[in-house]
């Protein structure tokens, strides 16, 4: 991987330079004063502002403007390229043949381009929600504890809600809290509190916290208040419910 960063002089500078970073297949960065014409299935036009263009190896291509989170235009993988300078303007022009759709970006002014040459591709891993994993371990509790039986979800405690309530293997009820992130000293206070409104009521009663990991804090405060501690592995969780959707998908198919 190798990093370039330009602040080119002139727009035919900057078209020299584009030109080179598109026909290397390089990730690119393009911070400029444009206007974008799109047409296609449709069509739509940007009047000049200040925008961030990104370039994918891929082909695809991203145009986001100063405000908001979601791109005002872009064009898919498998996208080609085409730069030119007419009247004084660089003008980039991403074409696509099936649906045919031309992204026309006239650029006034350049203010840099930054690119990567053969980018690292990290791992994307999207995990679920703590309802997801509160639903799934709910159905399979034998991964928090080998006879664990799940009575309650979201089971009213005085401060709060309790994720799991259930029963282990000798007959005393269990809290269970659940974290999807790194669990500190607070979530054990909570599970703590949970724990105190319960033995008024129930007398004996034992807490699990359920977490990716613990800091050192609330592993000291976990051992100290007698609460035993779960780690999950959510990418491994995640694969789980994922092929269990499949299965279902597979299942159902026939009928």
């Amino acid at each position: 991987m190798n990093a370039e960063c330009y602040t080119p002089g002139s727009l035919e500078e900057a078209a020299s330079t584009l030109k080179q970073v598109l026909e290397q297949r390089r990730f690119a960065a393009i911070l400029c004063r444009c206007s974008v014409n799109y047409k296609g299935r449709g069509s739509s036009w940007s009047s000049p502002g200040d925008r961030l263009i990104v370039v994918k190896p891929s082909g695809s291509i991203i145009i986001h403007g100063p405000q908001g989170f979601k791109p005002e235009n872009w064009q898919p993988d498998g996208s080609t390229f085409a730069v030119s300078t007419v009247e004084g303007r660089l003008v980039l022009v991403s074409m696509r043949k099936n649906p045919r759709e031309t992204l026309t970006i006239e650029i006034e002014k350049v203010y840099s381009i930054t690119s990567i040459g053969n980018p690292v591709k990290g791992a994307f891993y999207m995990y679920m929600s703590e309802s997801e994993i509160r639903d799934y371990l709910k159905e399979n509790p034998q991964l928090i504890e080998d006879g664990l039986r799940i009575l309650e979800v979201e089971k009213p405690a005085g401060p709060g809600y309790i994720d799991l309530y259930g029963i282990d293997k000798n007959g005393v009820n269990v809290v269970v809290e659940l974290k999807r992130v790194r669990a500190g000293e607070e979530a054990v206070k909570q599970l703590l509190q949970y724990l105190e409104f319960l033995r008024r009521k129930t007398g004996r009663v034992r807490g699990i916290l359920v977490a990716p990991s613990f800091t050192e804090s609330a592993v000291r405060l976990a051992y100290t208040a007698g609460i035993k501690l779960v780690q999950i592995d959510l990418k491994s969780l995640s694969d789980r419910i994922a092929s269990s959707r499949r299965r279902t998908r597979d299942l159902t198919s026939f009928f």
